[in-house]
C-alpha cells in the first residue's frame, strides 16, 4: 500500500510568533485596547518611538497625557476609538498633532473592533500611521496646480484689466489737476486715483508671484545680510519694548544665491515678528552653519501662530491681516526654494514663532583649488 506523507503544517504557536514578528517590524503604532481604552498590548515601534517599554505602556489609557505623544486625542469627536466603540464598526480619522519640537505632523488613525464571544466587541485594534510625507506631497501638488491657475489668470489680467485700469488712473490724475474742480469733486477724484494705484499694485504682486523669481546667483556673506536687515528694520524697537539680539557664528561660510532676494525675505520675516509683539518682547536673528547649508533663524516671543493655520500661512493670498495681499510669506518660501534652500516653521500660541531659512553654501570649485595650490607651489 502506497502511503503519501505530507509535511506537517505550522502550529498555532508558530503562526502566533510569525504574526507577532511581522507586527513588530511594521512602521506605525499598533495597539490592542479593551473597551475602556486601556492598552493591552503594543508593537515594538509604538514603544520605542516613545522611549518606553511594553510593560510601561500596558494598562495605561491610550489618551494618557503622561505618555510622550499620546496615542488617542483627548477630544472624543476626534478619537476613532470612541467612534468604533459607539458604532461597532471600523472608524478612521486624520489627526493633526504637534510634535515636541513644535512641528506639525499628520497621522492616519484607524480602529477596528475585534469580535469576542457571541459576537461582542471586547477588544479593539488601533493602528496609527504617520502620513506627513504623503500629505506634504499632496499639498505640493495642490500648490503646483494652484500656481498654474494663477499663471493663467495673471496673463488674462495683464491684458484685460491693466489697460482700462491705466485709463481710469490717468483720467483721475488729470481731474486732480483741473483748476475748476470743486473740493468735494477733487476728493472723489483723489480716492479714485489712489484706489486705481492700489489695484495696480495688487496686480503687480500677482504677476510677480506667478513669474519665476529672478535669481542672479552669486556668492555673498549671509552674516552681512542678516546684520543689514537688523539695522534697517529694528530702528525704534527699544522704545516699543522690544529687545533685539543678533547672533552671527564666527567664520560663517559664504552662501550661494541672491543677496538682495534673501534680504527681502528677512525683511518680511522681521516685519511680521515685530508686528506679532505689540506688547513688547524679544526678537532674535541668528546666522550659523548647518552642515552644507547656512541656517538663518528669525525668532520672536509674540502671540504665536494657531496650529490650525500653520499649514496655510505660506499659501498665496492667505492673510490674517485687515490689509495686505497675503503674498509676503508665500513669496519668501518661493524665493528660498528657487535659491535651492528650504524653510521651516515652529510656533506655539502664546510662546512665539521661529522661522528658519536654509540657504546653500558656496562650494570650492576644483579648478579654483588647483589654481591656488599652483600659486603656493610656484
Amino acid at each position: 500500500m502506497d502511503m503519501k506523507l505530507e509535511a506537517p503544517g505550522p502550529t498555532l504557536r508558530t503562526s502566533q510568533k510569525l504574526f507577532a514578528l511581522l507586527v513588530d517590524q511594521m512602521d506605525g503604532d499598533i495597539l490592542v485596547l479593551d473597551e475602556n481604552g486601556l492598552i493591552l498590548d503594543v508593537n515594538r515601534y509604538a514603544a520605542e518611538a516613545r522611549g518606553m517599554s511594553r510593560a510601561q505602556l500596558t494598562g495605561r489609557h491610550c489618551a494618557d497625557s503622561e505618555i510622550p505623544m499620546p496615542f488617542c486625542p483627548n477630544s472624543e469627536p476626534d478619537n476613532p476609538f470612541f467612534a468604533a466603540r459607539r458604532s461597532g464598526k471600523q472608524a478612521e480619522q486624520m489627526l493633526c498633532e504637534v510634535t515636541p519640537s513644535g512641528r506639525m505632523r499628520y497621522v492616519q488613525a484607524s480602529c477596528y473592533p475585534v469580535p469576542g464571544a457571541f459576537g461582542s466587541a471586547l477588544q479593539y485594534l488601533y493602528i496609527r500611521r504617520d502620513v506627513t510625507e504623503r500629505e506634504h506631497l499632496e499639498q505640493r501638488l495642490q500648490q503646483s496646480e494652484k500656481m498654474a491657475a494663477i499663471g493663467e489668470l495673471s496673463t488674462y489680467m495683464a491684458h484685460e484689466i491693466r489697460n482700462p485700469l491705466f485709463s481710469i488712473g490717468g483720467f483721475a490724475n488729470a481731474l486732480l489737476r483741473a483748476p475748476a474742480l470743486s473740493d468735494a469733486a477733487r476728493e472723489k477724484a483723489r480716492i479714485i486715483y489712489e484706489e486705481s494705484r492700489r489695484l495696480d499694485e495688487i496686480l503687480t504682486n500677482i504677476l510677480n508671484f506667478a513669474r519665476p523669481t529672478a535669481q542672479e546667483l552669486s556668492e555673498f556673506d549671509p552674516g552681512a545680510v542678516a546684520r543689514q536687515t537688523v539695522e534697517l528694520m529694528t530702528i525704534g524697537s527699544e522704545e516699543r519694548g522690544i529687545k533685539v539680539v543678533l547672533e552671527i557664528e564666527p567664520h560663517l561660510p559664504k552662501a550661494s544665491g541672491n543677496a538682495e532676494n534673501l534680504k527681502q525675505c528677512l525683511i518680511n520675516l522681521v516685519k511680521n515678528a515685530l508686528e506679532a509683539m505689540a506688547e513688547g518682547g524679544a526678537l532674535t536673528l541668528r546666522a550659523s552653519r548647518d552642515n552644507s547649508q547656512v541656517r538663518i533663524t528669525v525668532e520672536d516671543t509674540g502671540a504665536g501662530i494657531p496650529v490650525e493655520i500653520q499649514d496655510k500661512i505660506f499659501s498665496p493670498f492667505f492673510t490674517t491681516k485687515s490689509r495686505g495681499s497675503g503674498l509676503g510669506l508665500a513669496m519668501t518660501r518661493k524665493v528660498i526654494s528657487d535659491m535651492g534652500g528650504k524653510l521651516s516653521l515652529e510656533s506655539a500660541e502664546g510662546q512665539g514663532t521661529r522661522i528658519t531659512l536654509f540657504v546653500p553654501v558656496a562650494l570650492e570649485h576644483r579648478s579654483s583649488y588647483s589654481d591656488s595650490a599652483k600659486q603656493r607651489l610656484s
